[in-house]
């Protein structure tokens, strides 16, 4: 094994995430290197300081403020006309087996019909035929989507929620599976991101319903925040009621009340 190739697997050399076979061959390399060796202390030193360091958890003003400067950006950059919407690849957070065999599979089928549509062999007697691969492909998006929202990692749910870009309809299997995780998931950035999945949707009065509904029961600053914004830009006279609540409730962080008391306005 030779310098370029040991120094990309450092990092996983001192997890102990290389097989066993790749692993002697690192040391081996080790043994004869005195450069690679040397990156390798500097790395282990490295480690041991960041595992010593103290973690400090930002205030919650500075995560409020943070995301509504976020949305904000956002806003600028939306588009109306579907025709202009371009659908950004979202990136792989960790390697799960079922999320790679749906990729193949999606990339295979996308493939093949971008190929039927530019070389121009998409006539009528093939009409059934791209039909049924397009009805594939977001069967596969769908059963990405139920089974990753199942995995402990917070990061592979963000993921199955990004299918939901995909989607050009979702069903109430789908809808259904968003709700449930905006209002259950332990974790707030993948509640964030089912509202805004969601929000691709509400279109559909049950979706604004639940969406409305939501945001009564949510205690965290960041979730009130995003259903507030998506709401008002959304112009939804029954969020005023939970949005007053908010309002109201003396636990609610100042920045939250500014956000929602501006809501109001823009509602009224």
């Amino acid at each position: 094994m030779k310098c370029d190739e040991v120094g990309p697997k450092m990092v996983d050399y001192l997890d102990k995430n290389l097989s066993d076979e790749i692993r002697e061959e690192i040391e081996k390399h080790l043994g004869t290197c005195e450069r690679c060796l040397d990156e390798l202390r500097d790395s282990q030193e490295l480690l041991k300081l960041m595992s010593q360091a103290e973690m400090i958890k930002p205030p919650d003003s500075l995560r409020i403020n943070f995301y509504y400067m976020l949305h904000s950006e956002l806003k600028k950059y939306a588009v109306t006309d579907p025709k202009d919407v371009k659908t950004i690849p979202a990136k792989w957070y960790r390697s799960v087996s079922f999320g790679i065999a749906a990729g193949v599979a999606l990339l295979i089928c996308g493939t093949f019909i971008g190929m039927l549509l530019y070389s121009g062999l998409v006539k009528e007697k093939n009409r059934n035929e791209f039909a049924l691969l397009h009805s594939e492909v977001n069967a596969l998006r769908k059963a990405a989507l139920f089974t990753m929202l199942n995995e402990q990692s917070s990061s592979d749910r963000i993921q199955a929620l990004n299918y939901v870009d995909d989607l050009e309809n979702a069903d109430e299997p789908v809808l259904d599976v968003l709700i449930k995780t905006l209002n259950t998931d332990k974790n707030v950035n993948v509640r964030m991101a089912a509202a805004y999945a969601l929000a691709k949707f509400a279109d559909q009065r049950s979706v604004v319903d639940s969406l409305v509904a939501s945001l009564g029961k949510q205690n965290d600053p960041i979730i009130q925040v995003t259903l507030i914004n998506i709401l008002v830009e959304r112009k939804e006279q029954s969020a005023i009621k939970p949005i007053q609540q908010i309002i109201n409730d003396k636990s609610t962080l100042i920045e939250v009340k500014q956000v929602a008391e501006n809501g109001v306005k823009a509602l009224i």
